[in-house]
């Protein structure tokens, strides 16, 4: 009776430890990509960037675009994107045929006992095993056939279709694809050329899906390849007034304390603005250029919307000759091309529109990131 015992509690402990093996499966990194503390681009920290041959083990398929792996033995997260695997599918039917084995009643003899232990360990003589390469391996919806398309202005080629997400490289401005579905209004599945699947923003393309062509688009700036600072699609609005560029704002009398206004304007919506890709819907969603169109226009002064107008209005600044309630530009993307703008606060700090923080923030200027992106200022409080 104890030796039967013996038996199965040997069988149950060997049972319950399978899955935690079979769960582990080998790859390596296709391409350079970060082992990160969590399944985000924009969230936890980086601990090192892979190199291309890395083995690793994948522990866990987070979600569609994520892998928990362990590599020697650091445990992280990493794109699927860049990775190849291989997934063992003979775990659940290990797992299955295990667990069917210990709900054997206590009174079975030793040697059914000893049969359920030998079940539980033996391979799966079925066990198949799938190579996973997300990102080129495209599969197109069932229901919409691939089209064509064309990139109209240089576009971040990206892994997810979210900004902020990896992005493989820059698709320069008149290279074709093939549009593989439109995720949503904002994002479209292509393939590139050599063979590479993933999203880019729709106002950067013209393409042609199930008989439909899109509009081609309005927008003059890149999507930036940072989380931080935000995205600018600069959309003349109708209803108001776009002064020309070199163009001082007129409005209200400008007094000394504008700038002081101004930037108490700006403050006041932290925790009330939210950052949005190419919006102004005061005062709860603006991206940068109509967040700062917004505080100033409370003063009476008018900025056009969108980094390609604002880089030209007022008056030229030199770095060190900054002032309160002065217009900062920054590149984003390509170096040297402004993608993001913020207002100086006369303290060393940047006030603006985040797209990383998703709404107002207040952001040390001596920075190495701003430091190292800053293009221009321009003051239009004179």
């Amino acid at each position: 009776m104890k030796r039967t015992l013996f038996s199965l509690l040997a069988a149950s402990t060997l049972v319950m430890t399978l899955p935690a093996v079979a769960g582990a499966a080998p790859g390596k990194v296709d391409r350079p990509v970060n082992l990160r503390s969590a399944p985000s681009a924009s969230e936890g920290s980086v601990y090192r960037t892979l190199q291309p041959g890395t083995k690793l083990e994948v522990l866990d398929e987070s979600n569609t675009y994520w892998l928990k792996v362990q590599v020697a033995g650091k445990t992280g997260y990493v794109s699927s994107s860049y990775v190849t695997y291989t997934k063992d599918t003979s775990s659940a039917a290990s797992t299955k045929a295990a667990s069917s084995s210990t709900t054997q009643s206590g009174s079975s003899s030793s040697a059914a006992a000893s049969s359920s232990v030998k079940q539980a360990s033996a391979p799966a003589s079925s066990a198949a095993a799938a190579t996973v390469k997300p990102a080129v391996l495209p599969a197109a919806s069932p229901t919409v056939a691939a089209g064509s398309g064309i990139v109209t202005k240089n576009v971040n080629f990206r892994s997810e279709p979210v900004t902020g997400s990896d992005v493989y490289r820059v698709l320069a401005a008149g290279e074709s694809f093939t549009a593989v579905e439109l995720s949503n209004s904002a994002w479209l599945k292509i393939t590139d050329a050599s063979g590479v699947t993933g999203y880019v923003s729709t106002g950067y393309v013209t393409y042609t899906l199930a008989g439909v062509t899109s509009t081609p688009p309005s927008a003059t700036d890149i999507p930036v390849t940072t989380p931080d600072p935000a995205i600018v699609v600069p959309s003349p609005q109708p209803e108001l007034s776009v002064p020309a560029p070199s163009d001082v704002p007129s409005g209200t009398a400008i007094t000394p304390d504008t700038a002081d206004r101004v930037i108490q304007n700006a403050l006041d919506l932290q925790g009330i603005t939210r950052y949005g890709f190419g919006k102004s819907e005061a005062p709860v969603l603006f991206d940068c250029s109509s967040f700062t169109r917004y505080v100033f226009g409370l003063e009476g002064v008018s900025l056009p919307f969108g980094t390609a107008y604002q880089k030209d209005i007022g008056i030229a600044v030199d770095k060190n000759q900054w002032q309160k309630g002065d217009l900062l530009f920054f590149w984003s993307s390509v170096p040297g091309l402004i993608g993001h703008v913020g207002i100086y606060d006369g303290n060393g700090n940047l006030v603006h529109n985040s797209a990383s923080k998703d709404g107002v923030a207040v952001s040390p200027l001596d920075l190495k990131y701003w430091q190292d992106h800053y293009v221009s200022a321009r003051r239009v409080l004179q």
